[in-house]
């Protein structure tokens, strides 16, 4: 029984290997975007918010990190003082640290 278990084990790890990581969509394939197609997400990990130029964008960039990031324009595009990149405008800060100086 045991070395059942230990062949089935080695042949799961022997073929997992080989299995081709799924891709992710490039941004060539999102269509034409404007400002108005701008989007928002929290990124949890760095406690700050993330804008998009559209929800394929934002959708790109969620698989290429293997995160699931939501859509939070509503809330989140007016905080410009919170967004992960700095803008000309506001200094860095962060929703859960405050202010962030580089």
């Amino acid at each position: 029984m045991r070395v059942l278990i230990f062949v089935l084990f080695f042949l799961v790890l022997a073929f997992g290997a080989n299995i081709p990581p799924k891709s992710c969509p490039l941004e060539k394939d999102c269509a034409k975007v404007d400002e108005e197609s701008a989007i928002c997400g929290l990124d949890e990990d760095m406690g700050c918010i993330r804008k998009y130029a559209s929800r394929c964008h934002l959708d790109i960039a969620a698989c290429n990190q293997g995160k699931e990031f939501k859509d939070f324009s509503d809330l989140y595009c007016s905080m410009e003082a919170y967004f992960c990149e700095k803008s000309p405008t506001y200094e860095r800060w962060t929703i859960f640290f405050g202010h962030e100086d580089d």
